[in-house]
């Protein structure tokens, strides 16, 4: 039985718990609704628009998902990459045999037959990435990366091209993903800053419209607008603090109540004091609508039901090589089943636009690239189909847009088990207004001595620079074009905002 707490002991453990609870308040602060001073109202409507950042973290050997399937130029494809792959005969390998690489439909602006990664198919009758192009809602985005100026194979040669800064680093690549700067460390993300300029559009918004599946990221950062990281399960109220505003645990032993009870004393001490300064004051208020928030957010997620089942689920027709658990795309497809059970609830939560940041990591392969990617595509693959089939099910195609990004591709040749780190790369778009079908972007050659590669490793120098491909994704979500500049600072470098859209993959 629990020794009972005397006065002094309640007391004596209520402000430890008070200092203990910084970290805990910290946690509460990400879970904040912030409003933005310089917000630009949306048009009147009640229109809604999500967008989706899915992040491939550690660099994705892209030149493997979309690739040549025209005979001379896969040919150029397989000798750059060492010939195909097999584990006996040619470990050392990075390139797909030919007749694995699925067709993509062939439209009119190719200069070439394109195919995908054999990982691309349809599962269990739901549409993969192979049948998603077909019809007209994926597209791909061809050889794209940070830039600071349009550069040559000359220029980088010869050491006078301007290059983004430490172009082969990760840290300092996903920082310029994120913030479409390669010019100079930012804190500010892109998503952020088109958040600070929509958040007022939002009618009257419980929690941030920048909700994030894998914790804190610059993407979603803004002067006034964070993000709010929630699980695959939605949100959590903080451990043993009882909310007023949260049902009571129940089967809690006499500890764990009493526990409960000495840290929810010591928060709601704080934030029920007057507080003399600002800052205390603002702090107090600021956890006291995160809780709330929290609340609010849980209890609408917890009501947010889909009939599709993902990755993960036990209704899932997982692979036979897999069980529900085991099975190698149910940390993705969770992710992004919960992505669509918060757009489902957008009206609750008051919301007209939406960010999630969702990132898959594990693709720095500098060795096995061929292996790995065959089960990390086949991830990839059925997350996005269960995606779309849960899109379908509540009426949002047309309203989400999911893009990928990753810290850069791989080099073209092979270090002897994998590849190494490269520069430009292949992306993907997924959504109802997205114009797909098409590969965008310039497909460069893929031969050593060709003009894009640089490097007798085999780097291709981007031909579309990130601020373009985001521009893109901007105004489709409502940054108006003589606003992109607040966005993203270094647009004008490659694009000027006008009538004409700076790639053409999105639909107005």
């Amino acid at each position: 039985m629990p020794r009972p707490l005397s006065r002094r002991d309640f007391l004596g453990q209520a402000s430890c718990a008070a200092v203990g609870s910084l970290g805990l308040l910290s946690t509460l602060l990400n879970l904040r609704m912030a409003n933005s001073a310089m917000a630009q109202s949306l048009p009147p409507g009640n229109d809604y628009r999500g967008l989706v950042c899915l992040f491939f973290a550690g660099g994705m050997d892209s030149y493997n998902l979309l690739l040549p399937r025209e005979t001379s130029r896969y040919n150029v494809y397989a000798a750059t990459r060492g010939e195909a792959y097999h584990p006996t005969t040619n470990a050392d390998g990075l390139a797909l045999p030919l007749s694995s690489i699925l067709p993509l439909a062939a439209a009119a602006s190719d200069p070439f037959a394109f195919g995908v990664h054999p990982q691309c198919g349809d599962f269990q009758g739901s549409a993969g990435i192979q049948s998603l192009y077909g019809t007209g809602k994926l597209a791909f985005v061809a050889n794209v990366g940070t830039l600071v100026e349009r550069t040559t194979k000359t220029a980088y040669n010869s050491s006078t091209a301007k290059l983004p800064r430490a172009l082969y680093s990760h840290s300092d690549q996903v920082q310029q993903w994120h913030t479409s700067v390669a010019t100079e460390v930012r804190g500010l993300g892109w998503a952020g800053l088109a958040a600070d300029l929509l958040n007022a559009g939002n009618d009257n918004p419980k929690v941030s419209m920048n909700i994030s599946l894998s914790g804190q990221n610059l993407w979603q950062t803004g002067r006034q607008v964070f993000n709010y990281s929630i699980g695959s399960a939605g949100s959590t109220l903080p451990s043993e603090y009882a909310s007023p505003y949260a049902a009571p645990v129940v089967g809690a032993s006499s500890t764990t109540s009493l526990r409960q009870a000495v840290r929810t004393a010591a928060v709601e001490s704080m934030m029920q004091q007057q507080h003399q300064h600002l800052l205390d004051s603002t702090f107090s208020q600021n956890v006291g609508e995160s809780i709330e928030a929290s609340a609010a957010f849980k209890d609408a997620f917890d009501d947010s039901v889909l009939a599709t089942a993902f990755p993960g689920d036990a209704a899932y027709p997982t692979p036979a090589a897999y069980t529900t658990f085991t099975d190698p795309a149910r940390s993705l497809g969770q992710q992004l089943k919960a992505v669509v059970r918060t757009a489902k609830i957008r009206e609750q939560l008051g919301l007209r636009r939406q960010t999630f940041f969702v990132s898959y990591g594990g693709w720095d392969h500098h060795d096995e690239v061929i292996v790995t990617m065959d089960t990390m595509i086949d991830a990839v693959n059925r997350a996005l189909a269960a995606y779309w089939t849960a899109l379908g099910e509540i009426g949002l195609r047309n309203n989400m847009t999911l893009y990928t990004a990753s810290d850069f591709a791989r080099t073209l040749t092979s270090n002897g088990a994998g590849s190494d780190h490269a520069w430009g790369g292949n992306a993907m778009v997924l959504g109802g207004d997205v114009v797909g079908g098409r590969v965008y972007g310039s497909y460069p050659d893929l031969a050593l001595n060709a003009p894009g590669v640089v490097t007798s490793r085999g780097v291709t120098l981007p031909a579309l620079s990130v601020e373009e491909y985001f521009a893109e994704l901007a105004q489709w979500f409502g940054v108006p074009s003589h606003q992109l500049v607040d966005v993203l600072p270094r647009v004008r470098t490659f694009y000027t905002p006008g009538v004409t859209p700076p790639v053409g993959f999105m639909r107005p």
